[in-house]
């Protein structure tokens, strides 16, 4: 198992529940911008079945763990942690657009991953980053403790440019 895999096994375990809104019929507990408010699911005065993903990531840099919650989000998804309509729909289309003989409207080219995001972003107007946070992460976790050699490459070549 590769660093990126232990990383988003241990961030699951740590969220340590499942959200599925297909079971639950309640919007996604991210909410939390008001501390009022964060861990309860929409409606005033029930607690949450799950925490928002803000009280979650309180609770991770309570760990030491500093992670951005569409990050959070990402790697719930990747983990099999987090499901809504929206995640179900962008990876469907995503599938369709990035496979083989896909039916992207391309001459029956599958699309690159940039180009089936921004596809997928325009088809659902909804922003890319939206699109990005839906789809589980392919190959790595970036900027984990355990970098690559071409990260810590890049790292150097930017450091260099700054000089």
């Amino acid at each position: 198992m590769n660093p990126s895999n232990e990383f988003i096994r241990h961030i699951c375990d740590i969220y340590n529940d499942y959200y599925d809104d297909r079971i639950e019929e309640s919007n996604p507990p991210t909410a939390g911008n008001n501390p009022k408010t964060a861990g309860e699911d929409w409606r005033p005065g029930v607690t949450a079945a799950h925490k928002s993903l803000v009280a979650f990531q309180k609770e991770l840099e309570e760990e030491g763990i500093c992670l951005s919650t569409s990050k959070i989000k990402k790697i719930l998804v990747t983990g099999g942690c987090w499901t809504t309509a929206r995640s179900r729909q962008v990876q469907e289309l995503y599938e369709k657009y990035t496979k083989e003989g896909a039916d992207s409207g391309e001459g029956g080219r599958a699309l690159t991953a940039p180009e089936a995001v921004t596809r997928i972003s325009k088809e659902l107007g909804i922003s890319k980053v939206s699109v990005s946070v839906n789809i589980p992460y392919q190959d790595v976790v970036y900027k984990l403790d355990q970098r690559s050699k071409n990260a810590i490459r890049c790292e150097r070549y930017r450091k260099k440019k700054k000089v």
